[in-house]
């Protein structure tokens, strides 16, 4: 892929800063949903896509995939502190 990213590019965690209510949230191979319905949550999953997992896994780019992808996720977990 000389010179070209693909669109999943450090993209496997989803986004932790915007955490809507009631919706789940994926990235490209790790999701979670919040159960918000009053107050305080009451219900936390987290899922992998195994699938979407061996794509990466497999991928040329999952090396400097997986750094930029959590790299993106602990500065979202700086920032939401």
């Amino acid at each position: 892929m000389a010179g070209e990213e693909k669109a999943c590019y450090g993209k496997m965690f989803p986004p932790v800063i915007a955490r809507p209510n009631n919706v789940t949230m994926a990235g490209k191979v790790f999701s979670y949903y919040v159960r918000h319905p009053g107050l305080m949550a009451t219900d936390r999953s987290v899922s992998v896509d195994q699938e979407a997992w061996r794509r990466c896994v497999m991928c040329e780019d999952y090396e400097t995939c997986y750094r930029l992808s959590v790299g993106r996720l602990l500065l979202e977990i700086a920032l939401s502190a």
